[in-house]
């Protein structure tokens, strides 16, 4: 199957805030990137399931002024390269690991979101030399799910509608991943509507398949003591995907993100009010000020 990124295409009407460069980081995989802002201190934003860069808008717009700020599409998503790739958490952790190197990124801070908090979590663990700090929001990775089921999802599917099979699940999740009901996700539906019609719709699915495999299947709770660096996790509290409501019913945003501080050891949280999965694009301002509070805590440590 040849691989393309999606530059390939007429993506102009697609809402990228910043000017996007691309990084060969291997044969057959371009990586989309925004590199925005200058400092001592560089943050690298890694996306969720099926998203994309922007969805970080709000964060390089405030911390570009103190911070370096580089976002990322993940292969298979956005505009950076689409094949027949892995799609596993391991997958996307080692070409992540392979931009920050070609890249030479320093002083790095790794914030993922979503399934790009189980990759970021991944990386700390497999490549702990090229990460100084890390922060979690609303990440996966550190509910755990049990082999039964782990075994039931996958038969199933279906994450709630966390699952970008289709645009009516695109549609569904994204509305979802918000708890205000005056929100941008229209613009992120759109978006990534029209990224799917780039791909053919069997490469979509596939991607979505196997990347909710592999977070179902590459579980990291029982190596989070292994962390070593510094972590923030921020969650919403009104967060609807983690943790799964079908799987743990009794479960809240806050008792995962207590787990997760329990783990690791040098870790906080934070739950912000009146937010969802999207907790960086609702909370923008707090979100930023606790990234904001949290890298000036490890510079001046």
């Amino acid at each position: 199957m040849q691989n393309a990124c999606l530059c390939c295409y007429n993506m102009d009407e697609l809402k990228y805030p910043f000017p996007v460069k691309y990084l060969n980081i291997h044969e057959g995989i371009d990586i989309a990137f925004c590199d925005e802002g200058q400092g001592e201190q560089t943050i690298l934003f890694i996306h969720g399931l099926g998203n994309y860069l922007p969805v970080w808008k709000q964060q390089i717009v405030s911390l570009k002024i103190d911070v370096r700020c580089v976002a990322i599409d993940l292969p298979g998503n956005g505009l950076s390269s689409k094949g027949d790739f892995p799609f596993s958490m391991f997958f996307y952790a080692e070409c992540v690991a392979k931009f920050i190197e070609k890249l030479n990124l320093k002083n790095l801070t790794v914030c993922g979101h979503s399934m790009g908090g189980q990759i970021a979590i991944i990386m700390s663990l497999r490549y702990p030399h090229l990460i100084e700090n890390m922060v979690l929001v609303a990440p996966a990775g550190i509910e755990n799910f049990t082999k039964h089921e782990a075994m039931l999802m996958q038969q199933t599917m279906s994450f709630g509608d966390y699952f970008y099979s289709d645009e009516y699940h695109i549609e569904s999740a994204i509305k979802q991943s918000f708890f205000k009901s005056e929100n941008e996700s229209s613009g992120i539906i759109a978006d990534i509507k029209k990224i799917m019609k780039a791909y053919k719709p069997s490469q979509w699915r596939e991607m979505s398949v196997k990347s909710v495999k592999g977070m179902l299947n590459e579980q990291v709770t029982q190596f989070l003591p292994e962390i070593k660096c510094p972590v923030k996790i921020i969650f919403g509290e009104k967060d609807m995907f983690i943790p799964n409501t079908l799987m743990h019913p009794f479960e809240t945003p806050e008792s995962v993100a207590k787990y997760g501080t329990s783990k690791i050891l040098q870790s906080e949280y934070v739950m912000v009010k009146n937010a969802g999965h999207f907790v960086q694009i609702e909370a923008q301002s707090t979100v930023n000020k606790e990234i904001l509070l949290f890298l000036n805590a490890q510079q001046n440590g």
